[in-house]
C-alpha cells in the first residue's frame, strides 16, 4: 500500500509569538548594521592617523637627510682644518660624533617611516604613493553641549547597545506569549492506494481550527519571563553605561581637540623660532663669530621644532576626527 499526506496549518492567534520574534529579528539585524557602520568609522580614524603618520616621517627623513649631508660636509672641511693646524682634534671628534647622531636620527626616521607606509597600505589595500598636504582641520561641533546631544542622538555605538535593548524587550514579549492560547487553521489532505485491491481508495481531506493553551507547565513558562526581563534589565543598564562612556569619550575628544590645538599654535611658534635662530646662526658661523658645529646644533634643533610642528598637525585632524565620529559625523 501507498499512502501521501499534507498538511498545512496558518496561525490566526499566537499570542504574540510571531511579532515579538519578528521584532527580535529585526533588532539583530540593525545592530549587526551599526556594529559594520561602527567597524567603518574606527576604520576612518586608523586610516586618518596612519595617513598623518607617513606624512610626518617623510618629513623627518627629509630633514635628517639634510642634516646628515650638511654634517658629512662639516665633517670635511673640519678634517681640512685640521690638516693644516686651523682646528682641534677634539672639533674633528665633535664633528663626526654629530654626524653619528644625525645618522642615527635619520635611520629612526627611515624606520617610523617604513612602518607608517605598511599601516597605511594594510588599512587601505593599495600601495602608498604621493600624499597630499593634511587639509584644513575638519569642522565639528561648536560647543561642548553640542557636542554630548549629537553624541547621545547619533553616536554608532549607543544605537547598536539600544538595538540590543529592543531586542531584549522582544524576548520579554516571546517569553510572556508562551503563556497564551494559540489559535490556527488547518488543512489536512490524504491519498491511500492499494496494489492489492486496484478499486480500494481511502482519500480524505479535513479543514478546521485547532488550539493550544498549556495551562500548567511546573513554572517552566514564568522562568523563561523572569530570565527574558533579566536579561532586558542587563540590557538597559549596559545602555545607560553606554551612554556615560560616551559622554565622556565625547569630552576628552574635545578637550583633547582643544589641547591639540594649543600644542600645534605652540609648535607654529617654536617651528618659527628655531628657522629664525638657524638663520641667524648661519651667518654668526659665517662671519666667524661662532663655531660650525653652532650651526649644526641649531640645525638640530629647527628639526625637532619641525617634527613637533608635524606630529601637533597630525595630533589636530586624529582629534578631530575622533571627535566627529563619537558625535556621529562622517
Amino acid at each position: 500500500p501507498s499512502a501521501v499526506q499534507l498538511v498545512g496549518e496558518y496561525p490566526l492567534y499566537a499570542g504574540g509569538r510571531i511579532s515579538a520574534a519578528i521584532d527580535q529579528a529585526a533588532a539583530g539585524s540593525r545592530a549587526a548594521t551599526l556594529g559594520k557602520d561602527m567597524a567603518r568609522q574606527n576604520l576612518t580614524l586608523a586610516t586618518v592617523g596612519a595617513y598623518a603618520e607617513v606624512l610626518t616621517a617623510r618629513d623627518l627623513v627629509a630633514s635628517y637627510g639634510k642634516l646628515v649631508d650638511a654634517l658629512g660636509e662639516i665633517v670635511r672641511h673640519t678634517g681640512l682644518r685640521y690638516d693644516v693646524g686651523d682646528a682641534t682634534s677634539s672639533e674633528v671628534a665633535q664633528a663626526k660624533a654629530r654626524r653619528a647622531e644625525g645618522q642615527a636620527g635619520l635611520v629612526q626616521a627611515q624606520g617610523r617611516l617604513t612602518a607608517a607606509l605598511a599601516r597605511l597600505e594594510r588599512l587601505t589595500g593599495k600601495p602608498v604613493g604621493d600624499l597630499a598636504p593634511l587639509p584644513p582641520r575638519p569642522e565639528v561641533p561648536a560647543t561642548l553641549g553640542e557636542a554630548v546631544e549629537a553624541a547621545v542622538a547619533a553616536n554608532v555605538l549607543l544605537a547598536q547597545v539600544d538595538a540590543g535593548v529592543d531586542g531584549a524587550a522582544a524576548g520579554v514579549r516571546a517569553a510572556k506569549a508562551t503563556n497564551r492560547p494559540q489559535l490556527g487553521v488547518f488543512a489536512e489532505g490524504a491519498r491511500i492506494r492499494d496494489q492489492f485491491f486496484p478499486d480500494y481508495r481511502a482519500d480524505s481531506v479535513t479543514v478546521g481550527l485547532r488550539g493550544r493553551w498549556t495551562f500548567f507547565d511546573s513554572g517552566a513558562g514564568s522562568a523563561r519571563v523572569r530570565e527574558a526581563q533579566s536579561k532586558l534589565s542587563a540590557s538597559e543598564a549596559r545602555l545607560r553605561q553606554a551612554r556615560d562612556d560616551v559622554t565622556q569619550a565625547v569630552i576628552e575628544a574635545w578637550s583633547g581637540l582643544d589641547s591639540a590645538e594649543r600644542a600645534l599654535d605652540a609648535a607654529r611658534d617654536g617651528d618659527a623660532a628655531a628657522r629664525e635662530a638657524l638663520r641667524g646662526t648661519r651667518l654668526e658661523v659665517r662671519s666667524g663669530a661662532r663655531p660650525p658645529l653652532a650651526e649644526l646644533d641649531a640645525e638640530r634643533e629647527a628639526i625637532t621644532a619641525t617634527a613637533r610642528l608635524a606630529e601637533a598637525q597630525a595630533s589636530v585632524q586624529t582629534a578631530a576626527w575622533r571627535l566627529r565620529l563619537l558625535c556621529g559625523i562622517e
